[in-house]
């Protein structure tokens, strides 16, 4: 299949479809406007698929709501997310003026860069052996980490290096309208547990806020307890339902039932 490719179905919702992680019988698939997806536009985007040799479809992490007409389509729960938020305000854009101490504070060596073209590799490995311990479905490729940064209206990627110059740390955040998505934040496995993190959150909230951002989500996976401590210590909090990655594959299902 292509390697982008935009689907409007019948009813007029508007699907991204793309190759998972580069496979082309692997494909991901997003709602991106127009009505909400109904069981038939599901079916309908399965049927297009399995013409292009598609043999598995993952979604993107959805909420509890937006499941059915997937779910109805025999797809089935892969992956479970834990979803995080909290409100952006002035004490994120400068906490000292606010007196707020408790978090915010980053060591004076620890430098925030801008991500430069030539730093794509080396995140890319960085990102590579900090998601190693978790399911290989976390770990970015280069069209996944491209297409993060394309995700949202704006996206500001910073990293930290390290004494060689290489990255210990980047952040991608992302804004669309007046929300904000912490989009992917590694941290080199060797240097964990030295600020490393809290100072690129820590300016990925400042950025946010300076931006006029009103809130901002995050997710994790459930078992990753040093990210879900640091969005704690930040402010965010878990919203109950938490989110879920769908997945359908041709090889245990031969029909598509629209009811």
């Amino acid at each position: 299949m292509p390697e982008v490719e935009r689907f409007v179905t019948n009813s007029g919702t508007v699907l991204r479809l793309s190759p998972w992680r580069g496979d082309p019988q692997t494909a991901q698939v997003v709602a991106t406007s127009g009505p909400v997806a109904q069981p038939d536009d599901v079916a309908q985007v399965l049927e297009h698929l399995a013409n292009r040799d598609v043999r598995t479809v993952v979604t993107t992490a959805l909420r509890a709501a937006d499941q059915h007409p997937f779910m109805a389509c025999s797809f089935t729960v892969h992956e479970h997310l834990v979803l995080l938020h909290r409100l952006i305000n002035q004490t994120d854009l400068n906490p000292k003026k606010h007196g707020v101490r408790r978090y915010f504070t980053q060591r004076s060596k620890l430098r925030v860069h801008p991500v430069q073209d030539n730093d794509h590799d080396a995140v890319l490995e960085l990102d590579r052996q900090a998601f190693a311990p978790f399911s290989t479905f976390w770990q970015f490729d280069a069209p996944a980490l491209d297409e993060a940064q394309w995700a949202t209206d704006v996206c500001h990627r910073r990293l930290i290096r390290g004494a060689s110059g290489e990255p210990a740390g980047y952040a991608l955040t992302g804004k669309t309208a007046s929300i904000g998505f912490i989009q992917r934040l590694a941290v080199d496995p060797l240097v964990q547990g030295q600020g490393i993190g809290s100072a690129l959150l820590a300016d990925a909230l400042r950025w946010l806020s300076l931006m006029g951002t009103r809130e901002a989500w995050v997710n994790t996976q459930p078992d990753n307890d040093r990210a879900r401590s640091l969005y704690l210590r930040y402010g965010f909090i878990e919203h109950g339902e938490g989110l879920v990655v769908l997945r359908w594959s041709k090889d245990s299902s031969t029909q598509h039932p629209t009811q």
